[in-house]
């Protein structure tokens, strides 16, 4: 545990030292530093978010064909497995680029998580500790016993810490930032998911998390909720790029059809001229 902790220090101070700079000349509101942190976050994540929309588009452009290969060999999962990898490796996709941002996150989730769970002098020095009388409250329960459970203690709330009606190192109260962490990852769920197999089993994980997350520190799930709404406008994005894609291609089709058939209607008119020679000739 300690040997995680270590790892998230770092990260967990680069954090606050932003947190620190934005309350200080951007806003002094620490819900809505959270989010700026957030975008910040997105931001840096843009070369990999770029790569992960390519990915995705590609992976929804290619759905079809790959539909073909699982239906070919639904009774041979050893073939299918293959033939998979085959048709990857001819596309020059790989399927699991798109989940590296996530991957990415998630040490900045855990130090965000410790940083508002316990956050250093970076941070207490300008916003003061959770209490007023300088007694730091925490939660009763870890992150999915990743992260050590805070001692609670009761005290009088800072208001530094306060963002419209509750407390960030609390939980929300009324759980309003669980549904929209839990409705917002439906959502995102339901645009980057085309395999209803899949869906079934994808849609059941918002349920999961919200389960999880309904005792997490109301900053995080601001995170989390802002996090999630980035990745619903990136994904319309991406769906907007494979529909335009899928409409040039059409396009294209039609468009050689039509050649096609200018090309041929030109042929019959060269026949049909030589046979109008001809009959002029015999006439003569």
């Amino acid at each position: 545990m300690n040997q995680l902790l270590q790892f998230l220090r770092p990260i967990q101070n680069i954090l606050e030292y932003i947190v620190v700079f934005l309350y200080k000349n951007v806003i002094a509101n620490y819900g809505i530093v959270i989010i700026l942190l957030t975008i910040v976050v997105r931001l840096v994540l843009i070369p990999l978010t770029i790569s992960q929309t390519k990915s995705m588009a590609k992976m929804q452009k290619l759905q079809p064909e790959l539909k073909e290969i699982q239906k070919k060999y639904k009774d041979d999962k050893q073939k299918l497995q293959q033939e998979t990898m085959e048709f990857y490796k001819k596309n020059n996709v790989n399927p699991l680029a798109g989940c590296l941002p996530l991957l990415l996150q998630m040490p900045v989730f855990f130090a965000l998580f410790q940083a508002l769970r316990n956050p250093s002098e970076i941070v207490t020095n300008i916003l003061g500790t959770f209490t007023i009388d300088g007694v730091a409250s925490g939660i009763k329960t870890g992150l999915a016993g990743f992260l050590p459970a805070a001692e609670f203690i009761t005290g009088a709330a800072n208001p530094n810490y306060n963002f419209l009606w509750m407390n960030l190192n609390e939980r929300d109260p009324y759980y309003i930032l669980v549904i929209l962490m839990v409705a917002t990852m439906f959502l995102t769920t339901k645009m980057t998911t085309s395999d209803p197999k899949q869906a079934k089993m994808m849609y059941i994980m918002p349920v999961v998390f919200g389960f999880i997350s309904f005792q997490f520190p109301s900053g995080i799930l601001i995170y989390w909720v802002t996090s999630n709404i980035w990745s619903v406008g990136q994904q319309w994005i991406v769906n907007k790029i494979v529909t335009k894609g899928k409409i040039k291609e059409e396009l294209s089709r039609k468009d050689k059809s039509l050649e096609g058939e200018q090309e041929l209607s030109e042929e019959e008119k060269k026949l049909i001229r030589k046979k109008i020679k001809k009959k002029k000739k015999k006439k003569k």
